[in-house]
């Protein structure tokens, strides 16, 4: 692998003309531009406060945090991580993936745009892919884009074409303006107490629905809705399939997870189907969170009758026992809510892995 290191003034402007394959771009603290590539040309070329870096193949190249940079052509994917300053990119055949980065203009890209945790205005001519944003410090404008968008913690204003479905969770700002046309289907949660004034169009006015307390709703298609006293953004919502406005967690969640988290596109009626389906999981999941809570109770009173050593836990309503012995095996196998609910205290430290992989021993009746 072919390895060059400049050293550069922190607000240096980069230039990559073209990367034959992929580009692993991150800023950092350092007033040096390192670069590596495991092709047969790398070249570092500085002039007039400009570095221009090329190369034949894949390229992983650092620069200071600060620094913006260009790139003019990439026959690859693209990630960028940590760069405060401005990136700019010309075009793009496969996916390209931000991670606590600056302002970002890009042409058009091949495949997939992915936003987590932005700090600039995002600018897209077009992308043929998906477009997931999520807690960006910064206005969105996309002009096109060829499948679906998700946005969620968009600080700033939002404009965009989809040719699929949109999914949005906002909290409304004054002086914010979202406008969106797609050819698809719109889901947009908003809080309880939103101040916002929204138009939504669709196809047909029975396909527009609003489930917020306390909503102003007048006309029919377009539909004008006033949140609170309608003092914050602006929101027009334009759609060819269905526009469902909540601000139920609930029924965000769980459309989230049956209908949209890769799983597109939605079914043409889909806000019938979030309803239903809502009702549906939260019955299954009582049951099966009932029958967890008492199986593992019942798992760890026989850890308690057995041990000679205890390790006493409590964790909220259940009172856990965990002992090195092996528990009396439970009657049913061990159920995959059962795990989770583990799995769930372990992540959030509430629990020990040791006690974690005793609890499991438990309900599976393990030495």
């Amino acid at each position: 692998m072919l390895k060059k290191t400049l050293t550069v003034r922190p607000d240096v402007k980069v230039i990559v003309p073209n990367v034959n394959g992929d580009l692993r771009l991150a800023g950092w603290d350092r007033e040096e531009v390192a670069a590596k590539s495991g092709g047969d040309v790398l070249d570092l070329s500085f002039d007039g406060g400009r570095v221009t870096v090329s190369c034949d193949d894949d390229l992983i190249l650092n620069i200071p945090r600060s620094a913006s940079a260009q790139v003019d052509n990439v026959d690859g994917d693209v990630d960028v991580r940590t760069l405060a300053g401005a990136l700019t990119i010309g075009a793009v055949t496969g996916d390209l993936s931000l991670r606590e980065a600056g302002a970002l203009t890009v042409a058009t890209l091949d495949g997939d745009l992915t936003i987590r945790s932005g700090a600039g205005d995002v600018n897209a001519t077009r992308v043929d892919g998906d477009v997931s944003i999520r807690d960006l410090k910064g206005n969105v404008s996309l002009d096109s884009v060829a499948e679906d968008l998700f946005a969620r913690g968009v600080t700033g204003a939002i404009r965009a074409h989809v040719e699929d479905d949109v999914v949005l969770h906002l909290e409304p700002k004054a002086g914010n303006a979202v406008d969106i046309v797609c050819e698809g289907d719109i889901l947009l949660h908003v809080p309880a107490r939103a101040n916002a004034t929204l138009t939504l169009k669709a196809d047909d006015a029975e396909d527009i629905k609003v489930q917020v307390p306390a909503a102003s709703v007048s006309g029919s298609n377009p539909l004008s809705v006033a949140l609170g006293d309608g003092s914050g953004a602006v929101i027009n919502l334009s759609a060819e399939g269905d526009i469902l406005v909540t601000s139920e967690s609930q029924e965000w969640e769980s459309a989230a997870e049956f209908d949209f988290g890769g799983n597109w596109p939605l079914p043409d009626d889909f806000a019938e189907r979030i309803n239903r389906r809502v009702q549906e999981a939260t019955t299954r999941a009582g049951r099966k969170a009932e029958a967890a809570a008492r199986r593992v109770e019942a798992a760890a009173r026989n850890v308690e009758k057995k041990a000679q050593a205890r390790v006493n836990m409590r964790v909220g309503r259940w009172n856990w026992d965990l002992s090195p012995k092996g528990p009396v095996p439970p009657v049913e196998p061990v159920s995959d809510v059962e795990r989770m609910t583990i799995l769930k205290m372990l992540q959030e430290k509430k629990i020990s892995a040791d006690d974690a992989e005793k609890l499991l021993s438990a309900l599976e009746g393990g030495k």
